[in-house]
């Protein structure tokens, strides 16, 4: 059960869903982490401990660490005076950064709670970079969630059943929909820091702007987990909604909705909250939805009347929109445009209108077909014609372009995979005339970079060890220079150089807000640029003289564009009603900005002049404000007039004496499973053994069922101390496949077995794919029904080639993975290849239809009948298929259907999810005869989460129809889980 603080992304992790159906034996079950959201457990981990949480951390994020663990007692303190419950044991809090992103997860089981930190700090234009100390805001809502969910039930039977479980979860974790479990936490963190989501301008822009445009979820809808701000409103509105109920019936209601749902009598959510609120949430959640709207309409008439000023639109865009550049001729504007269905591109349009020809040519001949009809209206300006475009082949799309001043060339960042397991953002240079594009570093974790005037050295951010530095990158030698060094309590973001001073002006967080300072490249002395009064400022860039600066400013609650002069004076330029910020000037003074709506930014352009800047004071009357409620969410409630107040953060305590981490704390778990097909069922039950980082795992399974599919014990251990990982397995097993066909006894298919194996094993992403390779040996003895016995060794070595690409229309994916073995038995020798190549092709966001087409061949001494590859039956849960290489998985047919020195496969899968269908066939003699099926599959992977201590778990299930003989026509089920640490 996780929970993560900042909004829904790309990449996922293990759905509340997915979990409770693993430990219920549900075959539903949700996408898992990837590996680049996982700890990485090869690092130098250390670890200290306070009196109720232990820190697991790399050496490089120790000062970030010892900080948050002295305050970390504190913000327990603070948790429990809201929530009302907290565990007694110890909390595990795991910190890494393996994405250079700001994020957090909290796992929640009854008996193991652990929570993941991230320590890169969010910017300002997240919802949640609203903090005084990023690691004590990350903390509080992450042990919020530790909180609220491991308060367990009172009912013992409830009770009793959980604690047997393999994951024990408790009552609310089970029962709460996701935007009571992502708002509450939320709700936690603005009540205690006084910072966070409910206290930011970007929580209340974004309820008033979708208000406005009536694009406020449902109460069905709250709880998604879909693109852009869809999956936000769980922590957006449910936590705005939290706060509106709590206003309704007094603060202890929301806690009491929490003693509901844990008490004896057994009940649902709706039945908690009826008793607390006295109607269903659904309706209350209409009634607060409701009231919002007529808050924001409020407002917006109120502005509307003689006070908006919001541009002219430029182009209608969609999701985060890149921040616009402005080429130094002023003809060309580069951003990143977001496409739902296909990749994200930076592209160079026109500055200048274009007249739309295609929609009066249409209009036109619409016209003379029909001179009665009524022509399409235009209400948005047509489609920029695309100069040149970059988009990715696979991966991270290029993001931040900014012009270099030869009006051709744009430094762009891209988010890299490295050696270490990290991806970071790199930079690259990009030739917009040619399309060529060169790399300038590698693994420097730069982003917003700016070139100088002279085009030989950049400003840039470098985001490391939980804080952002202001940097300077050598153009030609990808050399990077720190200019002023970030700490726990101080950031930066988003600098630009002036072309005519070459200063610096970036944003820096310190406090609990953002200022925008000036700073000289030369010798990093700084100065402050703004007024001091209270209010955020960020997304600073000089105005055309290369000294005055337009900024994004929060003042009074709502972004918009300010500019500031020399004497440090604020002039606010635009008025909107959602946000205006990431401004960029054109050389004839035109402002060019994001606006926010409710589909994500659009691209704006005005000059500014007397009468709109009058009209913008107008809009900063207090009168204007007078219809609204001041604690409506539709804007944030009211700073503190001391910005730098620090009476909320948590109190300071002592912190225990660091140590290594070892193999770290065991975890202990256990997981069943089954196996069912030809041959009758199995059940299996997993022990596994792992450390809040996954550095070593060790896992003992059994099965026992029918004779006819492999029964008995099996055993695996892995080291990950290194990028090396070290495999030893284990194994004593016996099958009967003959009890379902008879032939497999003359095959020598009927045996026990027992044996074991040592590998060495790696993984390397690489930009749009990645390689794993693997070596190792196989020791193993072979005792067949009616015959001799004898030994097996073998060394196996393994590569495995996975390619993805994307354009405009489609995504693709390539796979080459091939198994090599050589082996002797009894003083004979053979040489065994398996090889296999999938092809994938799928709209972006919907599964691949794949083609897998595979190869086998068995070579060396006579009478290797032993060794001969058996079609049929799929692959035996003791045993790691690469170590089993006579098997040829064909679920449809009976093990030993057909035993050949030789064999070929292929696979077509057509997706109709959450299943597929499939046709295949295994051949012996390259498809001039084939044990040819068809039918339904399910597959899914759930991987390994340390935290939790689980382990891989790959699932198959379906129904097939064999076509040929020896078992033609008939329709067969399999089900099978394979469980791997």
């Amino acid at each position: 059960m996780h929970a993560s603080l900042p909004f829904f992304r790309p990449v996922r992790t293990i759905s509340r869903l997915g979990l409770v159906a693993l430990l219920t034996g549900a075959s539903v079950l949700a996408p898992g982490t990837t590996q680049s959201q996982a700890p990485r457990p090869w690092l130098n981990w250390r670890t200290v401990e306070t009196e109720h949480f232990v820190f697991h951390f790399p050496e490089r994020y120790r000062t970030w660490t010892v900080a948050l663990a002295s305050r970390m007692e504190g913000v327990r303190t603070q948790v429990a005076g809201v929530v009302g419950f907290v565990p007694d044991g110890k909390v595990t809090v795991v910190v890494d950064d393996p994405s250079n992103e700001a994020n957090g997860v909290a796992f929640t089981p009854l008996d193991e709670p652990t929570i993941v930190l991230w320590p890169t700090p969010p910017d300002p234009r997240e919802d949640i970079g609203n903090f005084r100390s990023w690691g004590e805001l990350l903390a509080t809502h992450e042990f919020a969630h530790v909180a609220h969910l491991t308060r367990p039930s009172r009912n013992a039977l409830q009770r009793l059943l959980w604690s047997v479980s393999p994951v024990p979860l408790g009552p609310i974790a089970i029962e709460a929909p996701r935007w009571v479990i992502e708002g509450y936490a939320t709700y936690v963190e603005g009540r205690i820091s006084g910072t966070g989501r409910p206290n930011h301008a970007w929580r209340a822009a974004v309820l008033r702007q979708f208000a406005l445009e009536g694009r406020l979820p449902g109460y069905t809808q709250l709880s998604a987990t879909g693109p852009w701000e869809t999956g936000n409103f769980a922590y957006l509105a449910g936590s705005a909604f939290l706060e509106w109920l709590a206003r309704r019936d007094g603060d202890s209601s929301v806690t009491a909705l929490w003693r509901r749902m844990t008490a004896k009598t057994t009940r649902s959510f709706p039945e908690a909250f009826i008793g607390v609120f006295g109607d269903p949430p659904a309706d209350l959640y209409g009634r607060f939805v409701a009231e919002l709207t007529a808050d924001a309409m409020a407002f917006e008439r109120s502005f509307s009347r003689d006070a908006l000023v919001s541009g002219r639109l430029v182009q209608r865009l969609y999701r985060n929109t890149g921040d616009p550049a402005i080429s130094p001729d002023g003809r060309f504007v580069a951003l990143t445009v977001r496409r739902a269905e296909a990749p994200s591109q930076v592209v160079v349009w026109l500055t200048a209108d274009e007249p739309d020809t295609l929609s009066s040519r249409r209009r036109e001949q619409q016209a003379r077909r029909d001179p009665d009809d009524v022509p399409d209206r235009s209400f948005y300006p047509p489609p920029k014609r695309v100069i040149v475009a970059l988009a990715a082949a696979d991966g991270a799309s290029y993001e931040s372009p900014r012009w270099m001043p030869d009006n051709r060339h744009l430094l762009v960042t891209r988010r890299m995979p490295m050696a270490d397991g990290s991806v970071v953002p790199d930079v690259f240079m990009w030739n917009a005339e040619d399309g060529s594009l060169a790399r300038i570093t590698v693994g420097a974790g730069l982003r917003d970079v700016d070139p100088s005037a002279d085009g030989r050295w950049a400003a840039g951010v470098r985001c490391d060890s939980g804080w952002c530095d202001l940097v300077r990158l050598d153009l030609a030698t990808g050399a990077v220079q720190t200019i002023i060094a970030g700490n726990l309590d101080r950031n930066f973001y988003r600098p630009r150089v002036s072309k005519r001073t070459g200063e610096i002006v970036v944003a820096e967080q310190s406090g609990d807000r953002w200022r925008i300072a000036r700073v000289r490249s030369d010798d990093g002395s700084l100065r402050y640029a703004d007024p001091d009064d209270g209010a955020t400022r960020y997304d600073a860039t000089y105005d055309i003289d290369g000294s005055t600066i337009i900024t994004t400013s929060e003042a009074g609650g709502i972004a918009n564009l300010e500019r500031i002069g020399t004497n440090n004076l604020p002039t606010r330029l635009t008025s909107v009603t959602g946000a205006a910020v990431g401004g960029d000037v054109a050389g004839d003074g035109t402002l060019w900005f994001l606006s926010l709506h409710a589909g994500g930014y659009d691209l704006r352009r005005f000059r500014p002049d007397s009468e709109s800047i009058r009209r913008v004071r107008m809009g900063m009357d207090p009168g204007h404000f007078a219809l609204l409620d001041s604690l409506s969410a539709i804007l944030p409630p009211r700073r503190s007039p001391n910005a730098a107040d620090s009476s909320r953060r948590p109190a300071v305590a002592q912190v225990g004496e660091e140590r290594p981490y070892g193999t770290g704390p065991d975890r202990i778990r256990y997981v069943p499973g089954v196996t069912s097909g030809y041959g009758g069922s199995n059940v299996q039950l997993a022990f596994l053994r792992t450390d809040p980082v996954g550095r070593l795992t060790g896992m003992l399974i059994g099965s026992v069922g029918a004779g006819a599919l492999p029964g008995g014990l099996g055993f695996t251990v892995a080291s990950r101390r290194s990028r090396n990982v070290l495999v030893a397995q284990g194994w004593v097993s016996h099958e009967a496949p003959s009890r379902a066909f008879g032939p497999a006894l003359e095959y020598g298919l009927d045996l026990s077995r027992f044996g074991g194996a040592l590998r060495i094993q790696r993984s390397n992403a690489s930009d749009g794919g990645e390689i794993v390779t693997s070596l190792g040996t196989v020791l193993e003895h072979h005792e067949p029904s009616g015959a001799e016995s004898f030994s097996r060794l073998a060394t196996i070595g393994t590569l495995s080639i996975v390619t993805r690409q994307r354009d405009d229309d489609a995504r693709y994916q390539q796979q080459l993975a091939v198994v090599a073995e050589a082996g002797w038995l009894d003083g004979q020798s053979y040489i065994r290849q398996r090889s296999a190549l999938l092809l994938g092709v799928g709209p972006h966001s919907a599964p691949l239809t794949t083609l897998r087409v595979a190869v086998g061949t068995l070579g060396g001494s006579d009478g290797l009948v032993r060794e001969r590859f058996a079609i049929g039956g799929f692959a035996s849960p003791l045993i790691d298929p690469v170590l089993d290489g006579r098997r040829v998985d064909a679920p449809a047919y009976p093990v030993g259907s057909v035993t050949t020195t030789s064999f070929t496969s292929f696979r077509i899968a057509l997706p109709y999810p959450p299943f597929e269908l499939f046709y295949a066939g295994a051949s012996p003699d390259f498809l001039r005869t084939s044990l040819r099926s068809y039918g339904l599959e399910f597959r899914e992977r759930v991987p390994a989460v340390a935290a939790l201590g689980t382990p891989d778990i790959d699932i198959l299930t379906g129904f097939a129809r064999a076509i040929d003989d020896p078992v033609a026509r008939e329709w067969r089920y399999y089900v099978t889980l394979a469980i791997r640490p």
